[in-house]
């Protein structure tokens, strides 16, 4: 039974709407239609309008409906005669649903005088989208209509049936954003004939009583299935809805921000490898949704700090939701599985897929979900996140790709994205398996002003200590946007995500009542103030609460240590992770490293307790590593209960001291060729002295010489450490940038992204467009374009006019970015506008 055209009704109470008749005077619509006791409706064919009483309505998160009882019947008796009944239904697989429809009577439908008209809406259902959300989605079969005004031009049309294969299987009640009004959403029915007070005023008004019937029953082992994909669907919407960053205290060690609002849409380039010479993408970058439109198997590429992570859990959290843009449609209906593979044991095998829930410390992954996840993959559902591969060993990727090659072999229908920087291996390195490779590209400065006002928002509503009103918050985010465009040296460190959070916490404590010159040029100086900050915060926090409740909290864990022996264990603990490769390490083998520890004997420490004297050294140990737990404001418990620092930038800080301190640059040089260990390289070549940092630089180059295998990273690895050492001999320096210049120019767009990893000191050593080819052209504007900063704004300069359209076309998109910043693309929930 097809929707009856005398059934269809306009509603009107505090909105216009539109409802179906259940009977001559009995009318469901939806809840936010009327919000008082009475409203009116009136049905085309019918006696015109008159007045009702809402006998039962319900509006909220999980139902918007309501039921309206006529004074008098609505329809003709003969009309009323013809009814059949009413039959009610639900979808329970994600079949996607042709043929399905809703009557109403929208806004886009008034005539120019604004008299009502009717609107039959035909699309299809898409049972799997918005289920967190507990809404049906009718996907309009036509081009979205334009909007008459302001609001959307499906207005009206809220209280609607909506009816697959001539059931009545929901009611309209919004039209979601970022659709471009190609779909509305409805309450399925089920939920109302839940209701038991639906039902009773049902009855008392001589409705017949419903029954909700499958329209695809499942079998028990299917529905089984379903309610473990919802429920693990909302796990994922709620695990990985957060985005976290760091936070300017230890109290505040992490600000977390609800996911949607925070949510920004870097832009990518598209690295992959070209065959032939197809034409030069003039504008490389694109918001990440519109680049991996209709892609299936990607490479995402980005420098530490980038957004990588946070872009895959965006993915994640919209693929659960089932509410991803137009742009990744081709994903809707698929099934996230996050794989960080930091997290894993780096001693064993990647485990097989249907163990991987257990592995990743999914609450249920061992019960009604066991062999769920297997036959995901049967049916070609599975979306998989695979996040870090420059974490894993450099001996172990290949053991990564081949898991991930034999899974794809056997389910090709399997979505891929997977994330690493880009020198921990080749664009190419899955080219044979059908990925596109992208980076990510540097924040522009509207994305950097974007990500501080949102970081200064998520502050004010994430730490209530602050008494401070909202002006005083906006006035910080303002004056630390003037200052990052003022000075250069800033507005290149806010390109980074994660180095512009680090601004924002250094601006929050001191930006705001001192200099702007307080703040740090350098990376590793940015790294070393914010860290220097917190931890003081942790101590004077300490001596605060002491002094305010009589007594010294210091000795709450049994031990007491000042920020210099905080620092001695914290460098021994970061020590050990960085020699073993390792994210994290169990307690009882960072209580072994502490009590192992040679920097400072643990019985010899100062301001102990007359009683630590007396206890073992694994007893002091335990009590030492509370004690950073609790108070140093670097280290956190992982969701499996292991030790790890706060973030890798303050692991490889402290490693990086703890190197310099025990003279073990010789170790790093050995390491160097793996990217894993880049940030500590650079970070010990910043601590070095001029002498030290010179031997380690000539190391890394003659090393590189050396091996052909490791020449290029080598060699770039140096050159991007220049910037953080504060004084490097001439000669040495010069030594560094001739062996970086026989990279130069890159030869395409694929190059110019691993290059763009040196940083600055390659600036002056690109080339104009003299002898160079027009991929090579575009390959060095995309370079500067992705370093950023005035000296790339120089370099981008000298090809204007150039004689290709393409390279032409390319330094005007590259000028978009740096000296003409494009608007940020979407909206606060990360959809496209």
């Amino acid at each position: 039974m097809n929707p009856h055209g005398s059934r269809v009704a306009a509603v009107f109470g505090s909105s216009q709407g539109s409802g179906y008749l259940l009977g001559p005077r009995l009318v469901l619509t939806a809840g936010h239609v009327v919000q008082a006791d009475r409203a009116e409706a009136i049905v085309v064919g019918g006696v015109g309008k008159v007045p009702c009483q809402v006998v039962w309505r319900r509006h909220d998160v999980t139902c918007d409906a309501a039921l309206l009882v006529a004074e008098s019947d609505l329809v003709p008796a003969t009309e009323s005669a013809a009814f059949t009944p009413l039959r009610w239904g639900e979808l329970v697989r994600l079949d996607t649903q042709e043929d399905c429809q809703a009557i109403g009577f929208p806004l886009v439908q008034r005539d120019e005088r604004g008299n009502l008209d009717s609107e039959q809406l035909t699309g299809r259902v898409k049972p799997g989208s918005s289920v967190l959300r507990g809404r049906y989605v009718l996907e309009s079969d036509g081009p979205p209509p334009q909007s008459p005004g302001d609001g959307s031009p499906w207005s009206g049309l809220s209280g609607a049936g909506l009816f697959c294969q001539g059931t009545l299987i929901g009611v309209v009640v919004t039209a979601p954003v970022g659709w471009n009004h190609g779909r509305v959403e409805a309450v399925p029915v089920r939920v109302i004939a839940d209701d038991p007070s639906f039902r009773a005023a049902l009855a008392r008004h001589g409705g017949a009583d419903v029954t909700v019937t499958a329209l695809d029953e499942l079998t028990p082992d299917e529905r089984r299935d379903h309610e473990v994909e919802v429920s693990y669907r909302r796990y994922v919407a709620n695990r990985y809805g957060r985005l976290e960053t760091l936070g300017h205290h230890p109290d505040a060690a992490r600000i977390v921000w609800p996911l949607d609002s925070a949510f920004l849409a870097l832009e990518l380039a598209e690295t992959t490898p070209r065959n032939g010479r197809p034409a030069l993408d003039t504008a490389p970058g694109k918001r990440f949704h519109a680049a991996l439109g209709g892609r299936n198997r990607v490479l995402l590429q980005g420098t530490a700090g980038s957004g990588k992570t946070t872009l895959m859990h965006w993915l994640a959290v919209r693929t659960a939701q089932s509410d991803l843009p137009s742009e990744l449609d081709h994903l809707q209906g698929r099934v996230p599985f996050v794989v960080p593979l930091r997290t894993l044991d780096a001693s064993r095998a990647i485990p097989r897929f249907d163990r991987l829930l257990e592995e990743l410390c999914y609450p249920d992954g061992g019960g009604e979900a066991d062999g769920w996840p297997s036959r995901l993959l049967k049916q070609g559902r599975v979306l998989l996140l695979i996040d870090g591969i420059d974490e894993v060993r450099r001996d172990r990727r290949p053991h990564v790709r081949n898991w991930l090659e034999n899974l794809l072999a056997a389910h090709p229908s399997t979505a891929v994205v997977v994330t690493t920087r880009p020198s921990a291996v080749r664009q190419d390195w899955l080219a044979g398996n059908g990925f596109s490779a992208f980076s990510v590209l540097p924040m522009s400065p509207a994305d950097v002003g974007t990500f501080i006002d949102r970081w200064f928002a998520a502050t004010r509503h994430s730490d209530d200590r602050f008494w401070h009103g909202r002006d005083h918050f906006d006035d910080l985010a303002r004056t630390l946007r003037t200052t990052v465009v003022a000075r250069p040296s800033l507005s290149e460190l806010a390109a980074s995500p994660r180095l512009c959070a680090l601004l924002c916490a250094l601006w929050l404590e001191q930006g705001y009542d001192r200099s702007a010159d307080a703040l740090p040029d350098g990376p590793l100086w940015l790294q070393s103030a914010t860290l220097d900050l917190r931890m003081r915060s942790a101590a004077a926090d300490l001596r605060l609460a002491g002094r305010d409740m009589g007594r010294d909290i210091g000795f709450t864990e049994g031990i007491h240590l000042d920020l210099a022996q905080q620092k001695a264990f914290l460098r021994c603990l970061a020590l050990w992770l960085v020699v073993n490769g390792a994210a994290d390490m169990s307690y009882a083998r960072a209580c072994a490293v502490i009590e192992q520890d040679r920097q400072g004997p643990i019985l010899e420490m100062a301001n102990q307790p007359p009683a630590l004297g007396r206890l073992t050294p694994p007893h002091v140990a335990r009590l030492v590593l509370d004690h950073l737990m609790i108070r140093a404001g670097a280290l956190c418990r992982t969701s499996s209960g292991r030790v790890a620092f706060e973030h890798s930038t303050f692991r490889d800080y402290f490693a990086a001291q703890a190197i310099v301190a025990a003279g073990h640059v010789g170790f790093l040089v050995k390491q160097a060729h793996d990217p894993q260990y880049a940030d500590v390289v650079h970070m010990t070549l910043g601590l070095c002295d001029t002498r030290d940092a010179a031997r380690l630089l000539v190391d890394l180059v003659e090393r590189g010489d050396r091996e052909p295998a490791h020449r290029t990273w080598l060699h770039l690895l140096a050159t991007a450490s220049l910037q953080y050492a504060e004084r490097v001999d001439p000669g040495v320096r010069a030594r560094v940038l001739r062996r970086a210049g026989a990279l130069i120019p890159p030869r395409d767009d694929a190059a110019a992204d691993v290059l763009a990893e040196a940083g600055t000191a390659v600036l002056d050593l690109l080339p104009g467009p003299d002898g160079l080819t027009a991929d090579e052209a575009g390959a060095v504007v995309l370079t500067a374009s992705k370093i950023g900063g005035p000296g790339a704004t120089a370099v981008v300069r000298r090809f204007e006019g150039h004689d290709d359209p393409a390279v032409s076309e390319r330094v005007r998109w590259a000028y978009d970015r740096l000296g003409r910043p494009a608007t940020d693309t979407t909206d606060p929930a990360g959809v496209p506008a």
